[in-house]
């Protein structure tokens, strides 16, 4: 699964330009994937290797790929907003992504990594305008009250070794999270999925394949 050559684009909200890459699939119009980066205090932007594997995954099922930076990443204007004004950039991502011509506007899924996933998941609590959620290794640890419902079918896809995941509490909490939702879990990944990209994109080809293309 090759990824398509990104082209540079901008879209603003909240008054700040923030920077993307579009990555098209060879037919359109076509479903779409916003893929959301991990922290950027912490080195994260839209180059991160997880982040390529989630846009090779939607290019791979024939759906276009948007990874972006955050507001005060990279090229984005701004500053960091401790998840609150991303939750913003997120939007902005979608509504972008969903007025190109090359998109069908009703078939654009959320995927998010670490950081990313949080924001996409508090972007995505309670709405039912996005028709699949994916989220890898969101930071997660017990103790911590559950308080979210999503609407749409969501995937979450971890590896057994990761620090700052604890994937037998998602497993445990899948029912309480929504009504479709896909807990997976690689044996031997850590939070990094270094050497393991591949079976990263496996996993989520299929729950986009199946989310996306029966619609």
């Amino acid at each position: 699964m090759e990824l398509s050559a990104g082209l540079a684009v901008t879209f603003t909200v909240d008054g700040l330009a923030l920077e993307g890459l579009l990555h098209l699939p060879a037919v359109t119009p076509c479903p779409g994937v916003v893929v959301a980066h991990p922290h950027p205090q912490y080195g994260g932007d839209m180059h991160n290797n997880v982040v390529h594997a989630l846009c090779r995954a939607a290019n791979g099922v024939g759906a276009a790929a948007l990874r972006f930076n955050f507001r005060g990443v990279g090229a984005s204007e701004g500053s960091f907003d401790n998840g609150v004004g991303e939750q913003q950039d997120v939007a902005g991502a979608l509504a972008y992504l969903r007025g190109l011509p090359e998109i069908d506007p009703a078939r654009v899924a959320l995927a998010g990594y670490s950081f990313g996933a949080l924001v996409v998941l508090r972007y995505a609590d309670g709405r039912d305008d996005v028709p699949a959620v994916v989220v890898v290794s969101n930071p997660s640890q017990r103790g911590t009250r559950v308080d979210l419902q999503l609407r749409s079918p969501a995937l979450f896809v971890t590896g057994d070794r990761d620090e700052y995941c604890d994937s037998a509490l998602l497993t445990e909490n899948r029912e309480q999270v929504g009504d479709d939702v896909t807990v997976v879990v690689h044996e031997g990944v850590d939070h990094f999925w270094w050497g393991s990209d591949d079976r990263l994109i496996e996993t989520v080809s299929g729950f986009l394949r199946e989310q996306l293309l029966r619609m």
